[in-house]
Order: structure tokens, then sequence, then C-alpha cells
């Protein structure tokens, strides 16, 4: 036992060692590698839990725009969601682009899959398992690969751990190869990880299905690129290698294996979590219990020892964390993609007002969710609600109790329509309900949200209100750290840490780097892809009605509404959104081709968001520079009525409510995704050290 813990600690010490050197593609001397401590079974699982700890995944500790191109921060602030318009919050309100500069650290861990995979073969039949063990290192350099390739177009390849030699630099250049032969390095090296891996594995590590999921995403993406691609713009070619950009004759063929890819991950027993009856509950344990769950594929394991995450520190509301807090803002543009809110049939966007135009009052902060779609229930910290023993308390004004919600009725006291007037509040009506102090808000003052008013109900019971809720949302004349949208996120959180452990660096819970949702999405998307381009028959199943299914499976889940006829994945002109031509209708906020793709994108915006996913979808479907051009978000803003109201034992009001929706007062910076985002270009550092490398465009 002694033995075997002494050569644990040695490779986790050359490997943490090796990681932390900064070298180049190949610099550690072969030598560093003793074979006899790592190609025994506890050696090699040490040496692969060092691997897995090191794969590139934009997870809680991802933080785009940061040094180390942004994995592994201590904390994950920033976020890409104000970039695709799911979330952003009060630190974050422009353009957010992925941590750029990613090469040097993926090669590391290229090399020492190389390593394996070179060294490996000569213990088969000595080492137990050898050969899958082969397979499990071409799995990790697939997955280092696709995070380069998606980055950056075609990459060098390498296979072999490279031989320093100070002699001879040249023979550490290496040309890139093309785009479409990255993909079909990827993929292959995927293909031979399903054939040796075992079929399950522990928690966390990767298995013949895992790599079937993974293969999935990689080559839908690659298919979309091989459509899409080339109609933003002229595909990059040098010294006649196309370095960015698939022929769109390739296009199909990747999509027949991300369908046949997400079809085999069925038959290892994963499966839509469906362990509770109550659909809200439920969508929830999806997180809450990812760890024992038939949903989840493959984890990125925390532990209070040594890999602690601070996500609920940092995304809870600030009343329900001891430090940070309010990072995690849903927009109202993806709030109003989801089934049971009222919407306006003439633009697809929520309207609070009546067949009258005026505002409809709600009885409380709750009813307005009381037919929601649960699935947007589980992603929510609703109003009203009490998480960790706080009860929720969202508001942005209140009426003074002149007002009476039985008898007075308003018009729509702001625009909305994705804009906001450079001198805001600029209201559209001749009655000003806020110069005329109609509605009483808080002025710039730090203690805002506990703004109290006083007042004296009918009965002679003195009441002290607070005008803005103590959770949000912040409007544009005052200060205070909370909601910027008037919506707080839930997908991810601990709600069982009490506020008192909610605390920086504690947080444990799970990352799911792919769950079998996203499979049957990948699943779908790649069907629709291939029923309208030709290939409405696939084996011998017909591709609309087998997306139809994979839909309707995600929906029903979730609570939602089932598509009723497979002939709704059209190629009918897809909706769009406010000025842009074209009908108008629920989901136009997200640009597709046409309706049945822009159905299951809607579906992966609701399934997938804030999973690190929405973002890489955008620049797949090269819709990112158009759907994000301009872009100002948009929010809810409740007021509440004094009259008839009054206190409960949270010391939160409770009464009548209205619901403005506008693009949102505080943060409302305009955002736009510059068309050349899509690729990176190649660090100047490679440039200079491999002279064989060639640039990317615009650069």
């Amino acid at each position: 036992m002694k033995k075997h813990n002494k050569q644990l600690a040695f490779v986790w010490i050359f490997f943490l060692s090796f990681l932390g050197a900064c070298v180049d593609i190949d610099i550690p001397p072969k030598s560093i590698l003793v074979p006899e401590l790592i190609y025994n079974e506890e050696g090699i699982k040490a040496y692969f839990a060092g691997i897995y700890n090191h794969l590139p995944m934009e997870d809680f500790k991802y933080s785009p725009g940061e040094d180390n191109q942004g994995f592994f921060r201590p904390l994950n602030i920033n976020t890409y969601g104000q970039r695709t318009g799911e979330f952003f919050n009060r630190g974050n309100v422009g353009n957010r682009r992925h941590g750029t500069g990613y090469w040097n650290e993926g090669f590391k861990i290229i090399r020492q899959a190389n390593r394996l995979i070179e060294g490996l073969p000569a213990y088969a039949g000595t080492l137990a398992g050898a050969e899958s063990w082969i397979a499990e290192a071409k799995f990790v350099r697939a997955y280092v690969y696709f995070q380069l390739a998606k980055r950056y177009g075609g990459m060098p390849k390498i296979t072999v751990p490279q031989a320093y030699d100070p002699d001879d630099l040249t023979s550490l250049w290496v040309k890139r190869i093309s785009h479409a032969d990255t993909y079909d390095f990827i993929l292959a090296d995927l293909d031979e990880a399903i054939a040796g891996m075992n079929p399950a594995s522990e928690a966390g590590r990767a298995n013949k299905y895992v790599a079937a999921a993974f293969k999935s995403r990689v080559a839908l993406t690659a298919g979309t690129t091989a459509r899409y691609g080339a109609m933003k713009f002229p595909d990059w070619e040098m010294d006649g290698v196309l370095l960015q950009g698939i022929p769109a004759d390739r296009a199909n063929g990747y999509l027949k294996q991300a369908w046949d890819a997400a079809n085999l991950v069925a038959e290892g027993g994963y499966s839509l979590h469906r362990g509770n009856g109550d659909p809200t509950a439920n969508y929830a344990e999806i997180w809450e219990k990812a760890d024992a769950n038939k949903e989840s594929i493959f984890l990125r394991k925390y532990n209070k020892l040594d890999f602690v995450h601070a996500y609920d520190a940092v995304m809870c509301p600030p009343r329900m964390t001891v430090t940070y807090g309010d990072r995690f803002n849903p927009t109202l543009d993806w709030v109003e993609l989801f089934d049971g809110l009222p919407l306006d049939p003439n633009t697809g966007h929520f309207s609070g007002l009546d067949a009258d135009g005026n505002y409809i009052v709600y009885d409380d902060c709750r009813q307005l969710w009381k037919d929601v779609e649960p699935r947007l229930r589980a992603n929510l910290l609703l109003p009203g609600e009490t998480y960790k023993g706080v009860q929720l308390d969202m508001r942005s004004g209140i009426f003074i109790p002149e007002i009476d919600p039985e008898v007075d009725k308003f018009k729509k006291f702001s625009r909305d329509d994705g804009v906001i007037a450079e001198n805001y509040p600029n209201w559209p009506v001749t009655d000003n309900l806020f110069t005329s102090n109609k509605i009483l808000r808080s002025t710039n003052d730090a203690r805002v949200q506990k703004d109290p008013y006083e007042y004296t109900t009918a009965s002679g019971t003195t009441l002290n209100i607070f005008k803005m809720g103590q959770d949000g949302p912040k409007s544009h004349n005052s200060a205070g750290n909370n909601s910027l949208t008037g919506f707080h996120g839930r997908k991810y959180l601990n709600l069982s840490l009490s506020v008192a452990e909610t605390d920086l660096h504690q947080s444990t819970q799970s990352w799911i780097e792919i769950r079998y949702a996203e499979v049957l999405l990948n699943r779908a998307e790649a069907a629709i892809e291939l029923a309208q381009n030709g290939e409405p028959v696939y084996g011998t199943v017909n591709m609309l009605q087998d997306a139809f299914v994979c839909i309707n499976d995600i929906r029903d889940r979730a609570g939602a509404k089932l598509l009723t006829n497979v002939s709704e994945l059209s190629m009918d002109p897809a909706y769009t959104n406010w000025s842009k031509p074209g009908p108008k209708g629920q989901g136009g906020f997200v640009e597709a081709p046409n309706r049945g793709l822009q159905i299951v994108r809607v579906e992966r915006y609701k399934e997938l968001a804030f999973e690190s996913k929405i973002y890489w979808d955008l620049n797949r479907w090269f819709t990112a520079d158009t759907q994000i051009n301009q872009y100002r978000k948009r929010g809810l803003y409740a007021f509440m009525f004094c009259k008839g109201a009054t206190v409960n034992s949270y010391g939160n009001p409770e009464g009548k409510y209205i619901y403005d929706a506008r693009a949102t007062e505080s943060g409302s910076d305009r955002v736009t995704v510059g068309i050349n985002d899509y690729y990176e270009t190649i660090p100047g550092g490679e440039l200079k050290n491999n002279p064989y490398l060639q640039k990317n465009r615009n650069q």
C-alpha cells in the first residue's frame, strides 16, 4: 500500500508540475515519464485523473475575457450570456467574447495523450485494460482538439510526442491541416474511442457512450459549419489548404455521423430524468441530483478537500449569499421563449395589456407565473417563493394609495421594441406616472432596496412598504446590487446551502458537461438539416418524424406544449424579431433559416441555457453577428398598488401588481458581435515559434 501511495504521489507531482510549467508544445524530456510508475493500475488511474482535471471545460471555473484563456479561474464572474441574450449582470453588460488564446495549454494535454497512445501498446496483456486506456487517451485528444478547432479552424495534426532537439528545431514545426481534415481527425479518434472503451465508467470519466455523445456534438458542429460558414464570408485558404471553412458538400456526411452517434447513446442506458412526478421539481433535480441520474453522461466532479468552486456565492441573489451575488440575471428575451406567459400575437413578445390596451392587474406577485412552463419555473427563482429561508421580493415601484387597482386604468407607459431612448425615461404618453408622483421609486441611494414608504390603511393600520423590491430590479437612477432584468436564475444553484454557507469557494456540485437532453437535440437538429437538404430518409428512418419524436420527448419532460404534427418542422419562413422583415411570433428572437430549424434552435435555447452551449451554437449557425446586433437586453418591471396591500411575516408587501416589459433601465448597453469574431487569430507567439503555421483571415 505504501509503495502504491508513493507511486500515486509521484504521478501527481509530475503531472501538476508539468501543467504549471510555461512551455511550448513539446518541452518536458521524455525521461520524466517513468514507465514503472505510470503503467500500472494505480499509476494510470492517477495519471488520467490529472488529465481530466485539466480538460478545458467551460464550467464553473470558466470566465471569458480573462487570462489563462478563460479556464480554471478562481471566480467565474464574467459570462458571455449577454452575447447570446441568455443573461447578464451588473458587472458584465457589454460584449464578452470567449477567452481567446487557448493553444499551448491544449497541446500540453494532447502531448500527454500521445504519450499514452504511444506507450500503452507495449503493456497490452500485462496491464489490465490497456486497450481501453488507449481508446480513452484518444477521447482526451479529440476533446482538446475540438476546443481548438472550433476556435481556430484547421490545426496542426500531432499524433506522437515530439522530441525536442536543440540542433534541429524544424522537427517541431508542423503545418496546419484543413478545417475539414481536422474534424475528420477528431471524429476518427472518437470512433476508435467508441470501439475501444468500456461501456460504463465511474462518474467524471469517459466511456464508450460518453465518446458517442461527444461525437454527436462534434459532428453537428462540423456539419453546420459546412452548411452555413461560407454564407457568412469566403472560406480562408492558404497554400492550397482550406484553413477556415468546410466545403458545403461535406455537410450531410457530418450530419449523418452526428445522428448515428446520438442514436447510439440510448443503448448505454441514458435517458431524460423523470424521477419526480412534479415536473418543476423533476427538472430541478437534473442539477440537484446530477451525480445520480440517468441523464448525466459526462461530469466534472468537485469536492470539498481540493477542488471547489464559487458558483453559489457569485450567482445567488445578494440576500442569499454572504458575499458577491447577483451575477445571474436572465433576460426577458429568453424568458418569453417559454410557454404560459401572455404574449402579443403581433410581435410574439410579452404583453401585460388587456384587449383595450390597459395594464392587466394581477392579484399578487405569483399569479403571472401560475401557468408557465414548469421548465421555466425550475430555471428561475420566482417572486413570492422562498429559497434558503428568504422570500424573493421583486418590485420596481409602488402606486400611491390614492390609485385604486379596481378602478384606475393605465395605458402602456414605456416602449418595448428592444431599444431605449437615449434621454431615458422618454414615456410616449401624456400622463407620466413617475413625474406626477403616482408611482413612487427610490432615488440614487445606496440603500434603495430598503427605502420605505409609510402609509395608513383604511382600517387605521400603519404600514411601511419598500418602494423597490429587496431583490430588484435595479432602476436606471438607483444604486444597489441586484437584478437588472427583474429575474434571478436558479439552474445549477445548490439551494440546500444555508445563507451562511453560501460563501466563496465552498460549492461542490458537479458540472454536467454532456447530458442526454443535448444528445436528443443534436439528433433532432441533424435530422431536420438532413431532411431539408435532400435526405428525408436516412437508412430506413424518416428524419422529420425522428426529430418530431425527439423534440416532443424534451418538451414532454419539461411540461411544455407538444408539437402536434410533424408538418410544423417546415421550411416556411422563420419568425423574425421586432422591425426585421418577416412574420412575427414567439421565438423570433432566435434566428434561423426557416421554421423547422427555428423550432429546434429555440428548444436548444430553452433547454441548454446557462450551460455554455448556446454561445457556440450561434457561432456554428453563423447568426451571432446578425442576431446580436445593437442588441439591448430586456427586463420585466413589476409595480405594486399600495391600496389594499398588506405586509407578510417576511416583511414583504402583498398586493396587486402590473407588469411592464422594456429594455433594461440599468445596464442597457448595446451589444454587437463582430462578423470577424467567429474564428480567433493564431497566437502571435505560436506564429513566431513555428514558421510553418499559417495565419487566419484578418490577421
